[in-house]
């Protein structure tokens, strides 16, 4: 019974020993870790959007931890980006979403898709999990939702700035030639509100499966009878830009209004700025004439060895409003506090380089915005677009019935 009672001292006492070595040997002041979540496509058709939303998520993530983290409240923590494929599923996102909770209790989780976005919304306050959804679909912001926010600017918002610009240049007669995704859908019924508003007339309308059809002439066939002035697209970059040249072969002189998912950029890639003339889209992030964008998009080509991206900007600018936030609230657990103390840190010094400078009521980012003629061959200097009115006359809510 002695030799039991010794051996278990001695047991005992090593033990402690080797406690006391390990908090010896640990650093002071070890940063914990803040882990942030990804569910996003990853593979198959969409992968490449996918990753570029991830690539500005990892890239600001990064950033902060070469430097040392962040201090909140007298702690230092670094952050880990945990990310899964959702291959644009809305079902696997929510199950991507419960994954992360219970592994990882992250306090913001990030997803570029809309169904997987409303998947998460129905339970992420119950969970205790922030939401950036990355969407240009207003529909996420009419559930009330207190832990979300949105950093792409509405659909509605977007498209109109082109609209306004062709409807300047003496564009009347309107067609509408989009995709059949659940995106497009929703364009094709923006553009026909706002442009009967303006005073314009649809022409013609032969939504395509832009993921499937590969000849577009029966559905150019149907709009060019009608002779419209211009044919609003929305769809993915490369078969937007084959309609084009589709168009062109077709004898279409007339202009052409590009929705928000078309990339000018990537487009100039499969048709040249010749055939792209005239057109008015979105400007590229990389052509846009502001100094921060400027000085990222240099940084994103030198780490990441892609061209930068709408969405690779937003999601890099939205991890830093995060981490700025949660050292302003001085905590990294109290959502509410998080969400409260938004506002405040906006704009987001040297890394707010999208220039996003304030938030509604709704959670949705408001930042600058610039248009892009293609004119005689080339791309024109971008058009500064302010979001104020819009905004003021529509909210950032509004859908068309």
């Amino acid at each position: 019974m002695k030799r039991i009672r010794i051996l278990s001292f001695q047991f005992s006492w090593a033990g402690l020993l080797g406690f006391i070595w390990v908090l010896s040997v640990l650093p002071a002041g070890a940063a914990e870790v803040i882990n942030v979540g990804y569910t996003g496509p990853l593979s198959g058709g969409a992968a490449k959007y996918g990753q570029n939303n991830l690539d500005g998520l990892k890239m600001a993530v990064d950033e902060m931890n070469e430097a040392g983290g962040i201090s909140v409240a007298g702690k230092t923590y670094t952050f880990k980006v945990n990310f899964l494929d959702d291959r644009y599923r809305p079902a696997d996102a929510v199950t991507n979403a419960r994954r992360f909770v219970e592994l990882y209790k992250p306090p913001f989780i990030f997803c570029p898709h809309a169904g997987g976005i409303l998947g998460m919304l129905k339970f992420n306050e119950q969970e205790g999990f922030i939401v950036h959804g990355y969407t240009d679909n207003t529909a996420i912001l009419q559930l009330g939702n207190k832990w979300l926010v949105k950093a792409p600017m509405s659909m509605g918002f977007y498209n109109y700035g082109i609209m306004e610009i062709g409807w300047k240049k003496g564009w009347r007669k309107g067609a509408l030639l989009c995709g059949t995704h659940e995106a497009a859908k929703m364009a094709e019924k923006i553009f026909e509100v706002l442009w009967k508003d303006m005073g314009g007339e649809i022409v013609a309308n032969a939504p395509a499966d832009y993921g499937k059809v590969t000849d577009f002439y029966p559905y150019l066939t149907k709009v060019l009878a009608a002779k419209p002035d211009a044919i609003f697209l929305y769809g993915p970059s490369e078969p937007s830009a084959m309609i084009i040249s589709s168009a062109r072969e077709l004898g279409f002189k007339g202009g052409f209004m590009l929705g928000s998912q078309c990339k000018l950029d990537e487009m100039e890639k499969v048709a040249p700025l010749k055939t792209l003339t005239p057109s008015v889209g979105v400007c590229p992030v990389a052509m846009m004439p502001l100094p921060l964008m400027q000085e990222y998009s240099k940084k994103h080509q030198q780490r990441v060895k892609t061209i930068p991206t709408s969405e690779s900007a937003f999601n890099y600018e939205v991890m830093y409003i995060f981490a700025e936030a949660m050292k302003k609230a001085g905590t990294v657990k109290d959502l509410g506090k998080i969400m409260a103390a938004i506002p405040g840190v906006l704009p987001v010094g040297k890394h707010a380089i999208r220039g996003i400078h304030s938030m509604t009521k709704e959670g949705q980012f408001i930042s600058g915005y610039f248009a892009m003629e293609i004119a005689e061959g080339k791309f024109a200097q971008p058009l500064s677009i302010d979001p104020g009115p819009w905004y003021q006359k529509y909210g950032a809510a509004w859908t068309p019935k």
